[in-house]
């Protein structure tokens, strides 16, 4: 470099030297998206089977209950109104975590027919797209089995 003019060989080993800081850079942050988007849905399976016992739980005491409502005439109780709204809001961990649970013992279809069918915590569509994003967040392997009996 003379006098502040920097000569081509050099501008253009500054020019690799940021070209590689910025891929690894890119790297980085890739590898941090696909630790969120697995920990964001570790967290939304948690919090499926968390639900899931309370609503057994509340499903439980509502029917040891049944017969004081029925004595007393009131609605429900505000702590279990509230956590089956909180249920409701969060369905789609529920159903994820589901999901999760059954297929690897079960095949797509057969988990298909206890999800929709039989327990109706979604419809056709949404178990689909359920799926799909449980690939897209690798936490589910590209092959679906298939059993032919």
């Amino acid at each position: 470099m003379w006098f502040g003019i920097a000569s081509k060989k050099e501008l253009s080993k500054e020019l690799d030297k940021i070209s590689k800081a910025f891929k690894e850079r890119d790297e980085k942050i890739e590898k941090l998206n696909e630790n969120i988007q697995n920990n964001s849905l570790k967290i939304a399976t948690l919090e499926g089977v968390l639900l899931n016992k309370a609503q057994a739980q509340v499903s439980v005491s509502s029917q040891s209950q049944g017969s004081l409502k029925a004595v007393s005439g009131k609605s429900q109780p505000y702590f279990e109104s509230k956590l089956i709204q909180r249920i409701r809001n969060n369905k789609k961990s529920l159903v994820m975590a589901e999901i999760m649970k059954l297929l690897p013992s079960h095949t797509t279809i057969e988990t298909f027919d206890i999800i929709v069918l039989e327990r109706k915590l979604c419809s056709k569509a949404s178990f689909y797209r359920y799926l799909d994003s449980l690939k897209s967040q690798k936490l589910m392997s590209q092959e679906t089995k298939t059993r032919l009996n």
